[in-house]
């Protein structure tokens, strides 16, 4: 269903992070729900990645930009962060999003979703 206000989400369920330095730009974490996740596009272990925020969330980590520059042959996580997501939060099953993917993307889908697969497969929650 599409989500048709626009305003800020004070405490959201589930935070995405596609570009890391975004987490310099202050107490990221501070907003999302005790039980919330945090889905981040990193190097770093998720361990590690807890320790950083001080998070007491659960935190999903994958090196979404390594996967995209590999697969898709550019820097854009967006489509390969989904498998980071749905891997972290199951609120869709992965293999339901083949068929919108190829509506949307044509003849490139093909690669979005094996990135798309690969981040799901590499994605660790802790």
């Amino acid at each position: 269903e599409r989500i048709k206000i626009r305003t800020e989400i004070v405490n959201p369920d589930v935070l995405v992070v596609l570009d890391p330095g975004l987490l310099q730009v202050g107490d990221v974490m501070s907003r999302l729900k005790k039980e919330g996740i945090a889905v981040i596009n990193t190097k770093k272990a998720p361990e590690a990645m807890k320790a950083d925020l001080k998070a007491v969330n659960k935190v999903a980590v994958v090196d979404a930009m390594s996967i995209a520059k590999e697969i898709l042959g550019l820097p854009i996580v967006n489509t390969t962060m989904i498998g980071a997501l749905i891997k972290a939060t199951g609120l869709v099953k992965l293999d339901s999003l083949g068929e919108p993917m190829h509506e949307r993307f044509g003849k490139v889908a093909a690669k979005n979703i094996e990135a798309m697969r690969r981040a799901y497969d590499e994605t660790v929650v802790r």
